[in-house]
């Protein structure tokens, strides 16, 4: 009777330790560096594990694969001298209201001013579903999460991209997509 009590113990025990060793590491150290574009105007803190890739009105890094997936950060920047940047932010927010493809879109606060006007933004994600269809997407299918902003008498539009399955719940991605999403700003632009 011992015997079996031992062996159902250590059997037990066994069984935690692979639970254990199945958690994937963390890919992700905690550490960022800081990029700062003056000529597009914009600042953001990076993951040191993401490569620059392209700078300018495209500037683009590579991130390292998230559950055998890549990761992607763009930012694009559209000079729109004129206009003010409330009413370009007032016409993408109601489309993206009423856009299928977009979830969750919420306002976000930008502290500050450029060129006398305020700086307004928002965010939202790419929908759950598979285009086309009321399917959810696959654990593999390209994700999006979205940040615009608008000041600088230009459009910024970031798009932090990976798996459907790195960027849902409980995962590591979104904290990291989040933290770089609030870390960016607006600077003045400088030829």
């Amino acid at each position: 009777m011992k015997l079996r009590l031992i062996c159902l113990f250590l059997l037990l025990l066994s069984g935690l330790a692979v639970a254990q060793d199945s958690t994937p590491a963390p890919v992700f150290s905690g550490k960022t560096q800081v990029y700062e574009d003056p000529s597009t105007g914009f600042r953001l803190e990076v993951p040191v594990e993401f490569q620059l890739t392209g700078r300018g009105a495209n500037t683009t890094w590579e991130g390292p694969k998230v559950e055998n997936f890549a990761t992607s950060l763009f930012v694009n920047v559209t000079p729109m001298p004129g206009v003010h940047p409330q009413a370009i932010y007032d016409g993408v927010v109601r489309s993206k209201k009423n856009d299928k493809t977009a979830v969750e879109v919420r306002p976000i606060k930008m502290p500050g001013k450029l060129k006398g006007k305020p700086i307004f933004a928002f965010r939202f994600m790419e929908s759950p579903k598979t285009p086309g269809s009321n399917d959810e997407k696959g654990a593999q299918d390209h994700h999006r999460w979205f940040l615009y902003v608008y000041g600088n008498d230009s459009s910024y539009e970031l798009c932090m991209a990976g798996s459907y399955k790195a960027l849902g719940q409980g995962q590591e991605l979104p904290g990291v997509y989040l933290k770089m999403l609030k870390s960016f700003q607006l600077i003045e632009i400088k030829p």
